[in-house]
This record gives structure tokens, sequence and C-alpha cells, in this order.
């Protein structure tokens, strides 16, 4: 991890495509234009604030209530940890229909 590989082992298809990935994205946010920045920092923000706000309050609940079943706690944090749907479209399938959006 954070190694470069020796020279003449081959990278594994997936890594590679997830590292190509990875320099597109880097490269689209790179060549963005203020606004766009702007908007993904608020988006950033507020999903980030949004989580800490219900985790925190799931907390509470749980001093004060005791601790759910761990189904429930887990529907609850998958809920508090949701980015929306344009993380969502970035997904494979399979993962897509694995995880979806949160129910509660």
């Amino acid at each position: 991890l954070g190694e470069p590989l020796p020279a003449g082992v081959p990278l594994d298809p997936l890594v590679s495509l997830f590292l190509r990935r990875e320099q597109r994205q880097q490269r689209r946010e790179r060549e963005s234009g203020l606004a766009q920045r702007l908007h993904r920092f608020a988006r950033r923000k507020f999903f980030l604030f949004r989580r800490s706000a219900l985790m925190t309050l799931i907390a509470l609940r749980n001093l004060a209530l005791g601790r759910p079943a761990p189904e429930r706690l887990a529907q609850e944090v998958a809920f508090a940890s949701w980015r929306g749907e344009e993380e969502e479209g970035a997904r494979t399938e399979g993962e897509q229909g694995a995880r979806g959006g949160p129910e509660l």
C-alpha cells in the first residue's frame, strides 16, 4: 500500500481500472470551474454535517432509551452515511443492487 510495484510486475486489472478512474476524477476536479468547485465543497460539507448530526442524535437516543437491535442500528448508520444520488451513479451495477438507497 502506498509503495510503487517493482518493475516487471503487472498490475491487477481491477487495480489499474481503479487507478485510471481516480486519475480521471482528479483531472476533472482540477479542470472544473469555480461554481462547480464551490458546489462540490458545499455538498461535501452538507453531507459531513448531516452525518455528524444524525450520528449524534442516534447516540443520544441510544443513551436515553438503550441500544436498539443490531439490524435497526445498521439501518440507521446506513441512512446517516448516505450521500445522495450523485455518488450512487458512480457505483458499479452490482454494488447498486446490493446497497441501494437508505431505508428507514
